[in-house]
């Protein structure tokens, strides 16, 4: 602890000048070079200005440790995603933040402060707080350092930046090792990143570290979250044994914490399991019971319907495809959104109306489409318009819907992925 900044902090506090704290005891010299800690301070000294300050080292000492604690309690909440507590010890901890500038402790709490803003996902609030910090990039130490690369690559995930916050993490693989049992996301992050990349192999590598360093320290929700990417990849590669038990280990636990994000992811994730393995009747149960516990008119929501649709389809139920679908185009307010698009297309399939569905492709799904980015959805599209009009012998038109179909297939495999 650097005693003379905090003789500093109570001078001003006490609305003193160096003049009155240090008469009958030191010099101004003395003091100034005290509390810029360029001088060693003899025991009589620091015990006389204590006295006069009316704090004493050992008390000081124990207030900085019990902030150390709390600030590392702060860290552990947001990492469980316990936010009750997050919250709880913000407020505790918002109390000193002018008693933090004198400390050592400075640049660690202006760091847990940016995690927790990225906890409640303020990104705008976030990228300030970034920019604020990064002038003092330079006097960071190496923990601080790793920490910074850490919320940094947070802060690029949420922004959808997978690949810049993935160098980030890359960048302090290194210091890792030192700092595992303060930082216990890191290979959580590093999963998730290659998850987003569609890199399965690497996110189950990186997703099996993560969860025996959760597992280690009784990490539950993180814990589920680790076993919901394992077995989404575990799925992609056709681990489909392992990927079942684990989305059952998930509900089970997720059931019994009476956590019902989980429990609706797991339903599915299930339901695409079983999807992928054309088993669409037990993919359909897996989605109906998904469907009761996510809010409605969310993107999940419409996911799951989409997903329903498909798999009525695969069975011939076109009927009740057009019931349900046709109930929820008519709730949108928007119909340039991407899941309106996407419902729509699934609409016209069931009422096998093939050539409305392309004119709707071509006039507005693609457009929207490429409005929004979606390079999957462009390239699925753009081929289906093609091959229509290579049917309906219209060669100039199959070749333009070709050629937008085969870039965004080239962007994709630039990318890595496709989004």
């Amino acid at each position: 602890m650097k005693i003379g900044k905090i003789i500093n902090y109570h001078r001003k506090k006490h609305q003193m000048t160096q003049e009155q704290l240090c008469d009958g005891i030191c010099s101004v010299s003395h003091l100034s070079k005290i509390e810029n800690n360029t001088k060693e301070v003899n025991i009589e000294t620091l015990n006389l200005l204590c006295l006069k300050l009316g704090i004493s080292v050992e008390d000081e000492k124990n207030k900085v440790n019990r902030l150390k604690i709390k600030l590392q309690e702060f860290y552990d909440a947001i990492e469980r995603l316990h936010h009750k507590k997050a919250d709880t010890l913000y407020l505790e901890l918002s109390k000193y933040k002018e008693y933090v500038q004198y400390t050592e402790m400075l640049y660690v709490y202006e760091l847990y402060m940016l995690r927790y803003i990225l906890f409640l996902n303020q990104l705008d609030l976030a990228e300030k707080l970034i920019n604020n910090i990064m002038k003092s990039t330079r006097m960071f130490s190496e923990y601080e350092l790793f920490v910074w690369n850490v919320l940094n690559a947070i802060f690029n995930h949420k922004k959808g930046n997978y690949q810049k916050a993935l160098e980030l993490l890359d960048e302090v693989n290194d210091l890792r090792k030192l700092y595992r049992d303060e930082i216990t996301e890191y290979y959580y992050l590093k999963s998730l990143m290659h998850c987003q990349l569609g890199q399965s192999a690497l996110a189950i590598y990186f997703g099996n570290k993560a969860l025996e360093v959760f597992k280690k320290r009784n990490n539950i929700i993180r814990t589920l979250d680790v076993k919901t990417i394992l077995s989404i990849h575990l799925t992609e590669t056709g681990e489909y044994e392992r990927a079942e038990n684990l989305l059952k280990e998930i509900l089970d636990d997720a059931e019994l914490i009476q956590n019902t994000t989980n429990v609706e992811m797991a339903w599915h994730n299930l339901g695409y399991l079983y999807g992928t393995q054309n088993l669409s009747e037990k993919a359909l149960e897996c989605y109906y019971k998904s469907l009761p516990l996510i809010e409605k008119y969310t993107e999940g929501y419409y996911l799951t319907i989409g997903n329903i649709a498909n798999h009525l389809l695969k069975l011939q139920k076109n009927e009740q495809v057009i019931d349900l679908l046709e109930h929820e185009l008519e709730l949108f307010k928007d119909t340039t959104r991407v899941e309106y698009v996407k419902l729509k297309v699934l609409y016209y399939e069931a009422k096998s109306e093939k050539e409305t569905l392309i004119h709707y492709l071509m006039n507005d799904g693609i457009p929207i489409m490429e409005k929004h980015g979606n390079r999957m959805k462009i390239h699925e599209y753009s081929e289906r318009v093609a091959e229509y009009q290579q049917e309906q012998g219209d060669l100039l038109l199959a070749s333009k819907y070709l050629k937008i179909s085969l870039k965004q297939m080239k962007k994709t495999h630039n990318m890595g992925v496709l989004r």
